[in-house]
Parts: structure tokens; C-alpha cells; sequence
């Protein structure tokens, strides 16, 4: 797992080629993401694309633990933030099965929580089991937020 911000991802783009393609993209369209119909947006078909979305943020203990096999996920604060709880595989339980056509599992256990405020990024990996969508602070609130998907 790792966190920055995003006038910071240019130190990243030699983790993976997908890596730079996903950052490159949020830092082409970063003016634009806010007014950004909520989607999918392929960038490199199958490999890497964005998922637009937005939503309010919810209680901690509402936000369900996931972890991916086939992709790698960049999550992007457009507008306001959240927490994120993170926690390598090896410590959670697996709740549900792999489904191979959204490729998630989910699962059970306990992690540590992270703040994805406005303009900042997070990139899971395939091990780095994760709860996104919780209060940044006391209430809930809006947030818009890209995730990239990236092949692992």
C-alpha cells in the first residue's frame, strides 16, 4: 500500500507501466474529474481504466473489506475524502469466496485506517485487503473518486 499525493506520482511511475498509464491519466484530467459523469473510462481496455464515482461516506463499521487478484486499484480523492482500512491478506479471514467475473473476495478481520483526502492517492495491491468509503471525520460526506484499475 502506498499513499501520496497526486503532484507527487511522477516518483512512481517505475513501479509498473499500468502504474504510470493510470497516474498519468488522473494528472491529464485532474481538472476535469469533478464535472466527470460517474463511469468507466477505458484508458488501456482490459489493462488499466478509471471508474468515476461519487458517494457519502459512511460509519467504518459499514464499509466491507475487499481484496482483487486480477487488478491493482488506484483510489483518487476528486472532492472531500475518506478512510480506508488496509491489511495484508495473510492476517484477514476470507468471508466469501473469489468471484472470478468482478474478481473480489471478501473478508473479515481488522486493519489500519488511512485518510484519502482531496487530491491524494492510495494504490492497493492484490495483497492489500481494503474497506474503503468510511467518515473522513466525525459525520458523513460527499465524495467523488476516481479508481483506477490496473492489471497486476
Amino acid at each position: 500500500m502506498l499513499i501520496d499525493h497526486l503532484r507527487n506520482s511522477v516518483k512512481y511511475y517505475s513501479i509498473s507501466p499500468y502504474v504510470a498509464k493510470g497516474l498519468l491519466w488522473l494528472e491529464k484530467y485532474k481538472n476535469e474529474l469533478a464535472t466527470m459523469e460517474n463511469g468507466r473510462y477505458d484508458i488501456q481496455g482490459e489493462d488499466v481504466y478509471a471508474i468515476v464515482n461519487s458517494y457519502d461516506t459512511k460509519p467504518a463499521v459499514d464499509c466491507g473489506w475487499e481484496a482483487h487478484k486480477v487488478y491493482c486499484d488506484i483510489h483518487y480523492s476528486v472532492t472531500g475524502g475518506e478512510r480506508i482500512a488496509y491489511s495484508h491478506i495473510s492476517r484477514m479471514k476470507e468471508s466469501q469466496s473469489y468471484n472470478v467475473e468482478k474478481d473480489y473476495s471478501l473478508y473479515q478481520g481488522e486493519g489500519d485506517w488511512i485518510a484519502v483526502r482531496e487530491n491524494m492517492f492510495c494504490l492497493l495491491l492484490p495483497e492489500d485487503v481494503h474497506a474503503p468509503g468510511a467518515f473522513l471525520d466525525a459525520e458523513s460526506t460527499f465524495l467523488k473518486k476516481v479508481v483506477i484499475k490496473l492489471k497486476a
